[in-house]
């Protein structure tokens, strides 16, 4: 009997060591499959460049599928949802019914988020800092963070 105790804790001590072993061979640390996300849960300052001016305007994200705009003016935008891809971000803003607005991602560098929709403006996104977007007013935050 005592050999056999023996044997089985030899046995399974084994086999616990093979499939750890096993199992840290096989660990994948990106899944391939897992689809690209660059707006997360947040609230995103976009600083707009065109031919014409210059302005703010605010990206909030209530989480990785929709979110609203807001701008630094009047306080005013439009509710959007949006699907991120490898490269693109396609924005349905004001409602589903509305045409995809594709924003094509041309670089993400140290938190900014930089691309163009097809009006050829640049849009360089960054996280607002001090900026919850559970009770976001881009009018006030302006005032108050615009030293």
């Amino acid at each position: 009997m005592q050999k056999l105790l023996k044997f089985l804790g030899i046995f399974i001590s084994v086999v616990v060591v093979i499939g750890v072993i096993t199992g840290c061979t096989n660990v994948n640390l990106k899944d391939e499959s897992a689809p690209t996300v660059y707006f997360h849960k947040g609230v995103y300052k976009a600083d707009i460049q065109n031919k014409n001016n210059s302005y703010i305007d605010f990206y909030v994200f209530y989480d990785e599928n929709s979110g609203y705009t807001e701008d630094s003016k009047m306080g005013i935008g439009l509710p959007f949802s949006c699907v991120q891809e490898d490269g693109y971000v396609k924005f349905k803003f004001g409602g589903s019914e509305e045409p995809d607005d594709v924003f094509k991602i041309k670089s993400v560098e140290n938190g900014n988020i930089t691309g163009s929709f097809e009006d050829g403006s640049l849009l360089i996104f960054s996280l607002a800092p001090n900026a919850n977007p559970d009770n976001f007013d881009a009018v006030e935050y302006v005032k108050k963070y615009s030293n």
